[in-house]
């Protein structure tokens, strides 16, 4: 069971041309993990660029079919690209990214 951490309905509003819309998007902590949904609906995976910059900010770009979102989002917790795995299906984008600085499993 996660934490959700923020819902945000994103920009509703029509951009300005050449402009970008803050995509609808949810932040949690569930586990080790800081799981980011992204709704970019109508662009294909080849548009879509996701960045981790500065351990804790969220990047996320996607073009295609006219439509252009950009996210730039402050995550709850310092995270790690390693270990992350994003997956993109029907227009959500689903990011996880492991928490810094914890535990490792043993087997």
């Amino acid at each position: 069971m996660g934490i959700v951490i923020r819902v945000s309905l994103g920009n509703l509003e029509k951009p300005e041309q050449g402009g970008y819309r803050e995509p609808r998007h949810m932040v949690r902590i569930e586990d080790d993990y800081v799981i980011t949904e992204v709704e970019v609906p109508g662009v294909g995976r080849d548009g879509i660029t996701v960045k981790l910059l500065d351990n804790n900010k969220l990047f996320v770009k996607a073009e295609g079919n006219g439509r252009k979102y950009l996210l730039i989002k402050e995550l709850p917790a310092p995270v790690t690209v390693d270990g992350s795995h994003a997956e993109y299906r029907n227009g959500l984008l689903i990011i996880r990214l492991p928490i810094k600085g914890t535990s490792i499993g043993v087997e």
